[in-house]
């Protein structure tokens, strides 16, 4: 027989396990993202000292802190969604009824949703596509160049979900 306390008691925990899994996964984007920022900032230095004061640039540095730079946004994109710290409409928002939000709510995760998979399929597709390149001047496989794009919408997508789901279990709140 269908008891509905038990099966809210069982969502209750499950999304309390997701949230659980999505903190512990932006804390760990956090630190990837804070070495990946002091790898590039050293990097950065230690080209500026070897051309300027060494007079013989790195041949690689440039090359490394661009593809760090780019890994850097893709990541701190995903923990922004997980953070809802993205750019918002506010004022629009506030002008809608508690039903238009919810609706509005659910049309901005459908658009979220849209661009991320976007992102995901043309990340794999570009990382299977120059997996075989080499990169000018470190002559590493430029997938690895590309794979931030797979990689950013596959943490975005798992933000995105469980921020829809804990939203979908949860009442709706007046305002």
């Amino acid at each position: 027989m269908f008891r509905p306390e038990r099966f809210r008691a069982l969502m209750n925990r499950f999304v309390c396990k997701m949230t659980q899994f999505d903190r512990l996964l932006a804390k760990g984007e956090g630190w990837v993202l804070i070495t990946l920022v002091v790898v590039m900032t050293v990097v950065v230095l230690l080209q500026v000292i070897y051309r300027y004061l060494l007079t013989q640039p790195l041949h690689w540095s440039e090359e490394l802190a661009r593809y760090l730079f780019v890994w850097i946004s893709l990541l701190g994109a995903a923990l922004s969604v997980q953070r809802r710290g993205h750019f918002g409409m506010d004022f629009f928002f506030r002008m809608f009824p508690d039903k238009g939000r919810r609706f509005l709510i659910f049309v901005i995760y459908l658009l979220v949703g849209a661009v991320i998979l976007v992102l995901l399929s043309q990340g794999i597709f570009l990382v299977q596509k120059t997996a075989a390149q080499q990169s000018p001047a470190m002559e590493i496989s430029m997938g690895w160049a590309y794979a931030c794009l797979p990689a950013g919408a596959s943490l975005m997508a798992i933000h995105l979900l469980v921020i829809i789901i804990k939203e979908a279990i949860e009442k709706p709140k007046a305002h």
